[in-house]
């Protein structure tokens, strides 16, 4: 699509929004930016005379811009597919429910090893506009991709598509499961056999994206067999060692399968053996990811506040060894906690919820039957109510809940969670 001469509405102000206006503009359309919280700004009549709406990936489909723009038959694009049109290099498109951030800041590691020219983008904070418009010469772009993103998609083609996991998450944006399934499926629509699709061949879900993939399918695994697997506790390739697992600093079956992902796409990129060593021997976690924050009294703390799912919680309790204290609660998402409850990790011993959503998941607990639970004012009485029970040698914040019932970011939650936990030394 030529862009010149095109009048564009893009919805939202911050990095996305801002990025595709800039680019847009350079590109000879018409634009007007409107932050989402304002659409009074735009009327019925300049809807039905733009060309096109561009909105940012938080803006839902009952925004009144778009819902004027659908009933108009308007063009609605995403600031990903925009992007990527103008991104001259190939591209690496990772999604899912859980990993997505981890698995591409591993892939931009282990080709930046291998002498690659490559950039992580996307979802993890960086939009893909904004790389365009930088200039930046890439052999590789790691994209990583959200739901939201691939809601208003055409064109968009993927060299290399990673499906990581699926499990229910925005419930509050999808009117159930499939509908959320349906959407992380459109990342392999445009798929040719040229490309690859690497998918979670232990996940009953995303096994069903090959029966409609016309690109070569290559499984990953932490059971069976791939071009990178684990055999006896060592990652292989092609039937060659690479090293033991407990060369890496990572914990938990979840973070190895994320090096596996991020390995197999180095496979398929030309990667070398030693390249796959180094990214396993030195790749640290990000920050609020099943963070270690300190050991004060003989309890452990870690920080996981990007635990915004049941599933994501449920990995990281799989990740942390002991009697476990567990702070749960913020804004929902929608998800239903009583198969949480239900099939609870034996570790956890108590829990502290607080938040938005803290008397719906404290009712799903009652009604499951767990009663080791309270609900708590604040993040910062969770962790005394947590330390002082006596109960607990490790605390894990992991809330299975987003976080702008109280922060402005899952990262913001996680720093004051460390400022509390280190109060605690003084």
């Amino acid at each position: 699509m030529d862009f010149n001469g095109k009048k564009v509405i893009v919805i939202g102000k911050k990095s996305s929004g801002t990025s595709v206006t800039t680019l847009l503009k350079r590109e000879g359309a018409y634009v007007h930016n409107v932050d989402k919280e304002t659409e009074s700004e735009v009327t019925v009549e300049e809807v039905i005379k733009c060309d096109m709406v561009v909105p940012s990936p938080g803006v839902p489909p009952t925004h009144p811009i778009l819902v004027s723009a659908r009933k108009y038959g308007k063009k609605i694009l995403g600031e990903l597919e925009i992007g990527c049109r103008f991104l001259p290099c190939k591209k690496i498109m990772v999604t899912g429910t859980n990993g997505k951030t981890t698995v591409v800041t591993m892939i931009e590691k282990i080709l930046l090893f291998a002498g690659k020219r490559a950039k992580s983008m996307g979802n993890i904070g960086y939009p893909v506009s904004q790389v365009v418009l930088d200039g930046t010469e890439l052999d590789w772009a790691v994209i990583e991709v959200s739901s939201f993103q691939l809601e208003y998609i055409e064109e968009l083609h993927p060299d290399i598509a990673v499906v990581t996991n699926l499990a229910p998450d925005h419930m509050d944006r999808y009117s159930d499961f499939a509908g959320y399934v349906a959407t992380k499926k459109k990342l392999i629509k445009n798929m040719t056999e040229k490309d690859v699709f690497l998918y979670n061949a232990d996940d009953g879900n995303v096994r069903t994206f090959v029966v409609d993939c016309k690109a070569k399918c290559v499984p990953v695994s932490l059971c069976g067999k791939s071009t990178v697997y684990i055999k006896d506790n060592y990652y292989m390739m092609d039937d060659h060692s690479v090293c033991h697992v407990k060369t890496g600093k990572l914990r938990g079956e979840h973070n190895r399968f994320n090096l596996l992902c991020a390995m197999t796409v180095g496979y398929e990129c030309g990667v070398r053996k030693e390249h796959m060593y180094r990214l396993v021997k030195e790749y640290t976690l990000l920050p609020n990811r099943i963070e270690y924050v300190a050991t004060i009294d003989g309890i452990a703390f870690f920080n996981d506040s990007k635990g915004t799912n049941v599933h994501a919680c449920q990995k990281a309790l799989d990740s942390v060894d002991g009697n476990v204290g567990l702070i749960l609660g913020g804004s929902s998402k929608r998800e239903d906690f009583c198969e949480f409850f239900e099939n609870i990790n034996d570790k956890v011993k108590l829990i502290a919820v607080t938040g938005d959503n803290a008397s719906s998941i404290y009712n799903a607990a009652m009604k499951m039957g767990f009663s080791e639970i309270a609900v708590l004012s604040d993040m910062a009485s969770a962790v005394k109510y947590l330390v002082s029970s006596k109960r607990v040698d490790t605390v894990l914040l992991s809330p299975a809940s987003a976080s702008f019932d109280r922060y402005k970011s899952y990262s913001e939650r996680g720093e004051k969670f460390k400022e509390i936990v280190y109060a605690l030394k003084k």
